[in-house]
């Protein structure tokens, strides 16, 4: 099942970068194998290798060099880690230690795929790092496991903790999922030596399983990523408290401060807290917090507080949550900082904050008298008057933010790849900008869902422009007050969708005077959203979620992402359509594979049958209110849809030599119940087997090559094969038509047509003959003096055709002069008479 698309995850962490740790924005660990063609991490091919008990044989895997080995008898087409070799069939209750997964694999990272569990059940795996190492856990896949019931999970976990001992404490990272591909990664770390992974389901299930990588990342890295707390000194006897002293931190270069496990997700029910001590009252202290992403609406129970004393009772200088950058500065000999966390939370992305600490040198004092001023000049009259951003920025040079005065938010795809945004979080400024960078393959989408603007008569504008400072000519949206829109509104729900060109989009929110209260303070609030166009398609601007993958620009292959989790789509209710179309090159072909969909609405009644001629949904309803899945061609034929249970005929394939859409449909979406989990892939073959080609020959052939066999039973063929035949003379062409094969004209049949210049985009003409192969043999005299035809098989069945075309066309002439005689044309039922008028004539005429 996991399979195809372990290359594609690997490369996927390396396509979304790897910042700097001075940048702020960090990621996870990328792993990462060599080997364009490799059926998975430690396979190379899934045969054509020598057997380690038989070396005549060539029917076994062939395993990558660096770090492979075979599984042996029992699984003679896989290969895994050296090392593991013993777990290769069940990989489950086993210890993996980093100094032997070294000596024999000479990697420090690996796979894990569990066994597909019936529950209730349990698997552990005990991690044990070298002093220098800290635990990575990278999940990408879970299935079955558990559900979250707003506080924690239930009936089933993948957990992360310390120690040999694999019991549940709501205390430890946690994960729980009914079906979730995770991209980016769900990232766990553990800083506190051995550690054990725990999955577990305590309901009955029929399969549950999850796919995750796993890394011993160096703990003394001063560069890279997945670095945690540096400088500081950990408080023994404590959860997570650490102390950051000047003199070690100046010793140290720099000091950085982290939640535990950055920048993985953080554990739930946590205190920590960080002591900040100076040798000198007028030292001054500057905590710069460059990243931070903690849930929006939990502010009570995750936040960061700076206290200025040595204890949570000293005087409180900031709260922080949500997301964002932040700056401090502070005078004094000691200060607090407390992180608080509460149970986790869905989507379980959440990775705490890191901050960047400073000394500074002490303020110079002096004894001199202060210089007495003029008294200030009384403040000007507020006007109401119209603020707009390029008279705002007309004179602002340099990088974002350099001359800008206001609130200047900066929320980067480095950091996060979505979430939501709200102006209530910031200081109040009459100017607010927030800028979307996202990463150079990256589009922006953002949407609002909840907004406030109290002013009269368009004195608050928020308005929305694509790309830079540069070119804030390209406004995308503009709203004037007085207007009010209330998330979650049944009145409107409908979501609207901003999209950028390029990867940068600039919101501007411009309000005329300062609030009285808080709850006359006016707001603009949303949900944003990085696309990234080199893996995940080019966003189509027609649609909520459309996308194209074109076979020169995409990677050949890739797991299709599930579009109804994203976070843009948290105030819509209602309709979700998505679609993914895949265009090959014309020396490809693509191949679509649903492998697994689960938790379809079961009302309205659909159930899915699949025949020679594909797979199709049975239903009495409508299907825009039935959730479904379907693949249509470039002529809108449905070539699968699937709906309702349908485990019986999973999985489905379909190859085509054409464009192939994938529709996902959901009748009625809410973030609550976001559709139904699918699991699907997509690869580009190279191949030449169907191009469109042009033959200028008199006389050739046509025949198909044979192809590797489908390894499910449900794969279907669907080609629309064209063939021009061109002379530059008049002729008379002749068609020989053979098939051993005994198929319906359904399942495939080849087509002659008059070229036609203006006809389509295929140039296809009247129909002249079609030919069915239980037909087994015709040949097909074609009219006279027509120089250009186009064959075209059209084919949508389990099996690969075969046929054979012939072809030959013969020009005659007079003696007495250059014209061409035409025979009188011909239909195929009259082959043999129309050839004997035709000797016949000619016999007049050179008589």
């Amino acid at each position: 099942m996991y399979r195809l698309g372990f290359a594609v995850l690997l490369c996927l962490s390396v396509w979304l970068g790897a910042p700097s740790p001075s940048d702020g924005q960090l990621a996870w660990t990328p792993i990462y194998v060599d080997g364009k063609s490799q059926v998975d991490l430690w396979t190379q091919q899934a045969k054509g290798c020598a057997c380690p008990w038989e070396g005549g044989s060539t029917q076994c895997a062939c395993c990558v060099a660096d770090g492979g080995c075979h599984c042996g008898k029992e699984s003679p087409n896989r290969c895994t880690q050296c090392g593991l070799e013993q777990y290769c069939n069940h990989m489950c209750n086993l210890t993996i230690t980093s100094t032997e997964l070294y000596e024999k694999s000479g990697k420090y990272f690996g796979q894990i795929k569990s066994p597909s569990l019936e529950g209730p059940n349990a698997c552990y795996y005990t991690f044990v790092p070298q002093p220098f190492q800290r635990i990575e856990i990278q999940i990408y896949r879970l299935v079955n496991t558990g559900r979250f019931n707003g506080t924690s999970c239930v009936g089933g976990h993948l957990l992360l903790m310390s120690g040999t001992e694999p019991v549940y404490s709501a205390h430890e990272n946690q994960l729980c999922s009914q079906n979730e591909r995770y991209s980016p990664p769900v990232v766990f770390f553990s800083d506190d030596g051995v550690a054990t992974l725990l999955f577990e389901v305590t309901e009955k299930t029929r399969r549950s399983q999850f796919l995750a990588y796993f890394s011993f990342s160096s703990l003394n890295s001063t560069d890279g990523l997945g670095f945690p707390q540096r400088g500081g000194m950990r408080l023994q006897n404590t959860d997570c408290d650490w102390l950051y002293q000047d003199f070690a931190c100046e010793k140290a270069g720099h000091c950085v401060l982290a939640s535990p496990g950055y920048p993985g997700v953080y554990p739930p029910h946590r205190q920590c807290k960080y002591h900040i001590t100076t040798g000198s009252d007028s030292t001054l202290v500057r905590i710069t917090f460059t990243a931070m992403l903690l849930p929006r609406d939990r502010c009570s129970t995750d936040y960061i507080a700076v206290y200025k004393g040595t204890t949570t009772s000293s005087p409180q200088l900031e709260t922080l949550c949500g997301n964002g950058r932040k700056k401090i500065e502070f005078t004094g000999s000691n200060l607090l900082i407390e992180f608080r966390t509460g149970p986790q939370t869905p989507p379980f992305e959440y990775n705490g904050f890191v901050a960047q600490l400073a000394f500074l040198a002490e303020k110079k004092t002096t004894t001199e008298p202060a210089a007495t001023l003029p008294p200030a000049p009384p403040p000007p009259l507020v006007t109401h008057e119209r603020i707009s951003p390029s008279n705002i920025l007309a004179n602002e040079t340099g990088p974002p933010g350099a001359n800008f005065t206001g609130c200047d938010i900066l929320i980067s795809g480095n950091n996060t790849r979505n979430g939501h945004f709200d102006t209530r979080e910031y200081d109040w400024f009459p100017i607010c900008r927030i800028t979307f960078q996202g990463r150079p393959t990256d589009v922006v989408h953002i949407s609002f869902f909840n907004f406030r603007l109290r002013a009269p008569s368009c004195k608050t504008q928020v308005e929305v422009f694509d790309g830079s400072l540069e070119i804030r000519k390209n406004l995308l949206e503009k709203l004037c007050s007085p207007q009010i829109k209330q998330a979650r509104d049944p009145d409107d729900l409908e979501t609207k969708k901003l999209l950028s060109s390029k990867n940068e989009m600039v919101l501007f929110f411009m309000r005329p005077t300062a609030p009285v209260t808080t709850n006359d303070a006016e707001f603009l609030a949303g949900r944003f959203y990085f696309h990234d166009e080199q893996v995940s398609g080019t966003v189509q601007p027609t649609g909520m979620c459309d996308v194209i993958y074109r076979g020169h620009t995409s990677p050949l292959a890739g797991q299709i992402e599930n579009p109804s989790t994203q976070h843009l789509y948290w105030n819509m209710e209602g309709p979700l359509l998505c679609t993914q179309k895949y265009i090959p090159s014309a020396n490809q072909s693509i191949t679509l594979k649903v492998t697994a969909l689960e938790l379809m609405s079961k009302e309205p009644l659909c159930f899915t049958q699949c025949g020679d001629n594909g797979c199709r949904c049975v239903t009495g309803s409508p299907m825009n209110k039935i959730d479904h899945v379907i693949i249509v061609d470039e002529e809108d034929v449905k070539v699968a849809c699937l709906c309702g249970y349908q485990y019986e005929w999973l999985p489905v394939s379909v190859r085509s030599w054409g464009p192939l859409t994938l529709v996902y449909s959901v009748a009625h979406y809410t973030w609550k119940k976001k559709g139904f989990g699918m699991t699907a892939s997509y690869s580009f073959n190279s191949d030449t087997i169907c191009g469109e080609q042009v033959y200028t020959l008199h006389t050739g052939e046509i025949a198909l090559k044979n192809l590797t066999p489908a390894e499910n039973l449900n794969h279907f063929y669907e080609q629309g094969c064209s063939w021009t035949l061109h002379s530059n003379v008049e002729r008379q062409l002749e068609l020989d038509i053979s098939s051993k094969q005994n198929r319906p004209c359904t399942a495939w049949n080849i087509s002659i047509h008059e070229y036609a210049a203006n006809a389509n985009s295929k140039h296809l003409g009247e129909v002249l003959h079609t030919f069915c192969s239980r037909e087994t043999h015709k040949v097909f005299l074609l009219p006279w003096k027509v120089s250009t035809v186009i064959v075209r098989l059209r084919t949508l069945s389990r099996t690969l055709p075969s046929f054979n075309i012939k072809w030959k066309s013969q020009a005659y002439r007079t003696r007495e002069n250059t014209r061409f005689i035409a025979p009188t044309p011909a239909s195929s039922s009259k082959t043999t008479a129309n050839f004997l008028y035709t000797a016949i004539l000619l016999l007049l005429t050179r008589s």
